[in-house]
């Protein structure tokens, strides 16, 4: 008779303690898809971040060439006027 007790109540906590490690998978579960949700933001905002990076680069680069092109146009005109001094 103890012996039936102990396995019926062996039995109930087997079946508890795997209702349980259901529960616990589901919302491991569930963290897991949250976690790569916010994940998945942090990389379209890091492609984004990447975007505007590109964009402000090719930017500076226009005008260090417009700066050069100045550059070279005011010594041009120095030479000009020197040249034309000279002569």
């Amino acid at each position: 008779m103890t012996e039936t007790i102990l396995l019926i109540a062996l039995f109930i906590i087997e079946i508890v303690a795997f209702a349980w490690l259901i529960v616990e998978a589901k919302s491991s579960r569930r963290q897991r898809e949250t976690i790569l949700e916010v994940e998945k933001q942090i990389l379209n905002l890091e492609k984004t971040i990447l975007s505007m990076e590109k964009t402000i680069i090719r930017k500076v680069n226009k005008i260090n060439n417009f700066t050069q092109r100045e550059k070279l146009l005011l010594e041009n005109e120095k030479l000009i006027k020197n040249d034309r001094k000279k002569n």
